[in-house]
Protein backbone atom coordinates (compact mmCIF):
# COMPACT_ATOMS: atom_id res chain seq x y z
CA UNK A 1 0.00 0.00 0.00
CA UNK A 2 2.63 2.44 0.96
CA UNK A 3 4.48 1.29 -2.05
CA UNK A 4 1.52 2.44 -4.42
CA UNK A 5 1.23 5.45 -2.77
CA UNK A 6 4.84 6.28 -2.91
CA UNK A 7 5.13 5.27 -7.13
CA UNK A 8 2.00 7.23 -7.59
CA UNK A 9 3.73 10.14 -5.82
CA UNK A 10 7.09 9.73 -7.81
CA UNK A 11 4.46 9.68 -11.14
CA UNK A 12 3.39 12.72 -10.09
CA UNK A 13 6.32 14.69 -9.48
CA UNK A 14 7.67 13.35 -12.55
CA UNK A 15 4.61 14.82 -14.73
CA UNK A 16 4.84 18.10 -12.66
CA UNK A 17 8.62 18.33 -13.64
CA UNK A 18 8.00 17.78 -17.34
CA UNK A 19 5.68 20.38 -17.18
CA UNK A 20 7.09 22.82 -15.18
CA UNK A 21 10.01 22.10 -17.89
CA UNK A 22 7.38 22.59 -21.03
CA UNK A 23 6.50 26.16 -19.13
CA UNK A 24 10.26 27.41 -18.33
CA UNK A 25 10.77 26.32 -22.01
CA UNK A 26 7.75 27.73 -23.88
CA UNK A 27 8.63 31.61 -21.89
CA UNK A 28 12.27 31.14 -22.97
CA UNK A 29 11.37 30.84 -26.40
CA UNK A 30 8.62 33.47 -26.03
CA UNK A 31 11.19 35.85 -24.81
CA UNK A 32 13.34 34.81 -27.91
CA UNK A 33 10.97 35.30 -30.36
CA UNK A 34 9.89 38.78 -29.13
CA UNK A 35 13.72 40.26 -28.68
CA UNK A 36 13.97 38.85 -32.69
CA UNK A 37 10.81 40.48 -33.41
CA UNK A 38 11.84 44.21 -32.25
CA UNK A 39 15.17 43.73 -33.95
CA UNK A 40 13.75 42.42 -37.43
CA UNK A 41 10.92 45.06 -37.15
CA UNK A 42 13.91 47.68 -36.23
CA UNK A 43 15.73 46.50 -39.80
CA UNK A 44 12.56 46.90 -42.14
CA UNK A 45 11.83 50.58 -40.65
CA UNK A 46 15.11 51.26 -42.02
CA UNK A 47 14.66 49.54 -45.23
CA UNK A 48 11.23 51.26 -46.02
CA UNK A 49 12.95 54.65 -44.54
CA UNK A 50 15.37 54.42 -47.33
CA UNK A 51 13.47 53.44 -50.01
CA UNK A 52 11.43 56.30 -49.16
CA UNK A 53 14.40 58.82 -48.70
CA UNK A 54 15.67 57.74 -52.08
CA UNK A 55 12.49 57.82 -54.09
CA UNK A 56 12.30 61.63 -52.33
CA UNK A 57 15.48 62.95 -54.24
CA UNK A 58 17.89 62.26 -51.57
CA UNK A 59 21.10 61.06 -52.21
CA UNK A 60 22.12 58.43 -49.82
CA UNK A 61 25.32 56.50 -48.76
CA UNK A 62 26.07 53.19 -49.88
CA UNK A 63 24.15 50.90 -47.48
CA UNK A 64 26.12 48.50 -44.40
CA UNK A 65 26.95 44.95 -45.44
CA UNK A 66 24.54 42.61 -44.25
CA UNK A 67 26.32 38.93 -44.95
CA UNK A 68 27.63 38.75 -41.43
CA UNK A 69 23.72 39.34 -40.29
CA UNK A 70 22.43 37.14 -43.12
CA UNK A 71 25.03 34.16 -42.46
CA UNK A 72 24.34 34.46 -38.60
CA UNK A 73 20.27 34.01 -39.56
CA UNK A 74 20.81 31.56 -41.69
CA UNK A 75 22.91 29.14 -39.42
CA UNK A 76 20.78 29.38 -36.62
CA UNK A 77 17.80 28.68 -38.72
CA UNK A 78 19.16 25.77 -39.61
CA UNK A 79 20.06 24.58 -36.18
CA UNK A 80 16.85 25.63 -35.13
CA UNK A 81 15.07 23.32 -37.38
CA UNK A 82 16.94 20.76 -36.47
CA UNK A 83 16.23 20.72 -32.88
CA UNK A 84 13.41 23.48 -32.17
CA UNK A 85 14.21 24.16 -28.50
CA UNK A 86 15.56 27.46 -26.72
CA UNK A 87 19.11 25.38 -25.64
CA UNK A 88 19.66 25.11 -29.58
CA UNK A 89 19.50 28.98 -29.55
CA UNK A 90 21.90 29.70 -26.61
CA UNK A 91 24.52 26.78 -27.81
CA UNK A 92 27.84 28.09 -28.93
CA UNK A 93 26.73 31.93 -28.31
CA UNK A 94 24.28 31.60 -31.53
CA UNK A 95 21.84 33.90 -30.49
CA UNK A 96 24.22 36.18 -28.97
CA UNK A 97 25.89 36.55 -32.31
CA UNK A 98 22.90 36.58 -34.13
CA UNK A 99 21.35 39.52 -31.43
CA UNK A 100 24.68 41.25 -32.00
CA UNK A 101 25.44 41.10 -35.90
CA UNK A 102 21.56 42.26 -36.04
CA UNK A 103 21.76 45.16 -33.93
CA UNK A 104 25.42 46.63 -35.53
CA UNK A 105 23.49 46.57 -38.72
CA UNK A 106 20.84 49.14 -37.50
CA UNK A 107 22.97 50.63 -35.73
CA UNK A 108 25.13 51.72 -39.02
CA UNK A 109 22.23 52.10 -41.14
CA UNK A 110 20.46 54.53 -38.80
CA UNK A 111 23.72 56.50 -38.32
CA UNK A 112 24.20 56.73 -42.09
CA UNK A 113 21.25 57.64 -43.06
CA UNK A 114 21.34 60.28 -40.51
CA UNK A 115 24.45 61.55 -41.60
CA UNK A 116 22.64 61.86 -44.92
CA UNK A 117 19.46 63.45 -44.18
CA UNK A 118 21.82 66.60 -42.30
CA UNK A 119 24.04 66.88 -45.28
CA UNK A 120 20.29 67.31 -47.31
CA UNK A 121 19.02 69.26 -45.17
CA UNK A 122 22.32 71.66 -44.37
CA UNK A 123 22.59 71.83 -48.53
CA UNK A 124 19.64 71.20 -50.57
CA UNK A 125 17.15 73.00 -48.57
CA UNK A 126 16.27 76.66 -47.80
CA UNK A 127 19.31 78.02 -45.65
CA UNK A 128 18.02 81.40 -44.74
CA UNK A 129 18.25 83.27 -41.15
CA UNK A 130 15.65 82.87 -38.20
CA UNK A 131 12.56 84.85 -38.03
CA UNK A 132 13.66 87.20 -35.84
CA UNK A 133 16.76 87.81 -37.26
CA UNK A 134 15.26 88.07 -40.86
CA UNK A 135 12.76 90.83 -38.85
CA UNK A 136 15.77 92.71 -38.34
CA UNK A 137 16.13 93.81 -42.08
CA UNK A 138 13.05 94.42 -43.15
CA UNK A 139 10.17 97.02 -42.79
CA UNK A 140 7.60 95.42 -40.46
CA UNK A 141 4.90 98.96 -40.74
CA UNK A 142 4.04 97.33 -44.24
CA UNK A 143 1.41 94.82 -43.61
CA UNK A 144 2.71 92.55 -46.65
CA UNK A 145 5.98 92.26 -44.64
CA UNK A 146 4.24 91.43 -41.64
CA UNK A 147 1.62 88.75 -43.40
CA UNK A 148 4.65 87.54 -45.30
CA UNK A 149 6.25 87.21 -42.16
CA UNK A 150 4.07 85.83 -39.87
CA UNK A 151 4.04 82.97 -43.11
CA UNK A 152 7.80 82.99 -43.25
CA UNK A 153 7.39 82.12 -38.99
CA UNK A 154 5.10 79.24 -39.25
CA UNK A 155 6.75 77.45 -42.45
CA UNK A 156 10.33 77.96 -40.81
CA UNK A 157 9.07 76.29 -37.92
CA UNK A 158 7.51 73.31 -39.64
CA UNK A 159 10.61 72.91 -41.66
CA UNK A 160 13.11 73.11 -38.28
CA UNK A 161 11.12 70.40 -36.66
CA UNK A 162 13.15 68.32 -38.91
CA UNK A 163 16.58 69.59 -38.63
CA UNK A 164 17.99 66.65 -36.65
CA UNK A 165 15.25 64.08 -37.32
CA UNK A 166 14.90 61.94 -40.29
CA UNK A 167 11.27 61.76 -41.98
CA UNK A 168 9.89 58.87 -41.32
CA UNK A 169 7.21 58.88 -44.23
CA UNK A 170 6.86 60.00 -47.58
CA UNK A 171 4.54 62.56 -46.35
CA UNK A 172 6.75 63.94 -44.15
CA UNK A 173 9.38 64.48 -46.37
CA UNK A 174 6.97 66.19 -48.68
CA UNK A 175 5.98 68.58 -46.23
CA UNK A 176 9.46 69.76 -45.32
CA UNK A 177 11.07 70.13 -48.81
CA UNK A 178 7.22 71.80 -49.94
CA UNK A 179 8.20 74.33 -46.58
CA UNK A 180 11.41 74.89 -48.20
CA UNK A 181 10.12 75.52 -51.29
CA UNK A 182 7.71 78.21 -50.10
CA UNK A 183 10.36 79.89 -47.92
CA UNK A 184 12.30 80.45 -50.85
CA UNK A 185 9.42 82.16 -52.58
CA UNK A 186 9.12 84.50 -50.24
CA UNK A 187 10.00 88.01 -50.68
CA UNK A 188 10.16 91.24 -48.17
CA UNK A 189 10.64 94.62 -48.47
CA UNK A 190 13.96 95.66 -46.90
CA UNK A 191 14.52 98.30 -44.80
CA UNK A 192 16.30 100.81 -46.39
CA UNK A 193 18.70 101.52 -43.59
CA UNK A 194 19.89 98.35 -44.40
CA UNK A 195 22.96 99.07 -46.88
CA UNK A 196 21.93 97.58 -50.87
CA UNK A 197 24.39 94.81 -50.52
CA UNK A 198 23.22 93.40 -47.32
CA UNK A 199 19.57 93.14 -48.91
CA UNK A 200 21.12 91.81 -51.79
CA UNK A 201 22.76 88.81 -49.75
CA UNK A 202 19.80 88.12 -47.75
CA UNK A 203 17.60 88.02 -50.77
CA UNK A 204 20.18 85.39 -52.22
CA UNK A 205 19.81 83.38 -48.94
CA UNK A 206 16.53 82.79 -49.06
CA UNK A 207 16.65 81.49 -52.46
CA UNK A 208 17.17 77.49 -52.94
CA UNK A 209 20.36 77.93 -54.33
CA UNK A 210 21.77 80.45 -52.06
CA UNK A 211 24.15 83.26 -51.96
CA UNK A 212 27.32 83.58 -54.29
CA UNK A 213 30.18 83.85 -52.31
CA UNK A 214 30.76 87.17 -54.46
CA UNK A 215 27.79 88.75 -52.74
CA UNK A 216 29.77 88.17 -49.12
CA UNK A 217 31.56 91.70 -49.28
CA UNK A 218 33.65 92.99 -46.75
CA UNK A 219 30.67 95.32 -46.24
CA UNK A 220 28.21 92.53 -45.84
CA UNK A 221 30.37 90.91 -43.71
CA UNK A 222 30.74 93.95 -41.15
CA UNK A 223 27.33 94.67 -41.17
CA UNK A 224 26.25 90.87 -40.27
CA UNK A 225 29.28 91.06 -37.66
CA UNK A 226 27.78 94.67 -36.09
CA UNK A 227 24.17 93.05 -35.74
CA UNK A 228 25.10 89.51 -34.31
CA UNK A 229 24.28 87.58 -37.00
CA UNK A 230 28.10 86.70 -38.72
CA UNK A 231 27.63 83.13 -37.20
CA UNK A 232 24.29 82.58 -38.44
CA UNK A 233 25.98 81.40 -42.02
CA UNK A 234 28.45 78.98 -43.32
CA UNK A 235 29.62 78.47 -46.71
CA UNK A 236 29.39 75.07 -48.25
CA UNK A 237 30.39 73.42 -51.67
CA UNK A 238 27.90 72.62 -54.47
Amino acid sequence: MIREEARKACERLVRADAAMNSVEEAEELSRKKSELRDLVAKVTALAERRCMLRQGGIQLSQPPDVKKAKESCRMILARFTESPKAATLKDKQRWTKLTESLTELNTVEDTLQRQDWKGYYGTKLFGGVSPEQREQTILMTLPENRDALTLYKSLYKRMSLHRATVPSTAVELEEVQECSRQLSGIRFVENKDVPSAVREFFNATSTGSGANLELLTAEVVDWLRSNGMLNHFAVRAR
